[in-house]
């Protein structure tokens, strides 16, 4: 399933590469697509990863906003 993520204090290409590097280090992440400001994730249950999710981007500077269904 995808998952659509609003991070706070993304600003730049630098942010981007930042957050895409973060999300690598999670398992259970089968893709993704980072952009300024949010993310495109594709996992097979977000409940599994959400607290770790959020806690290896709060490290990095930028917070976990929101989580929704990704649709599209």
């Amino acid at each position: 399933m995808k998952y659509a993520l609003e991070l706070g204090g993304m600003t730049c290409n630098h942010c981007r590469m930042v957050v895409d590097e973060a999300l690598e280090q999670l398992e259970g992440i089968t893709s993704k697509e980072v952009s300024i400001g949010k993310a495109v994730i594709e996992t097979s249950s977000i409940d599994d990863i959400k607290k770790e999710l959020a806690s290896v981007l709060e490290e990095e500077g930028y917070p976990l906003l929101s989580v929704s269904e990704h649709i599209g």
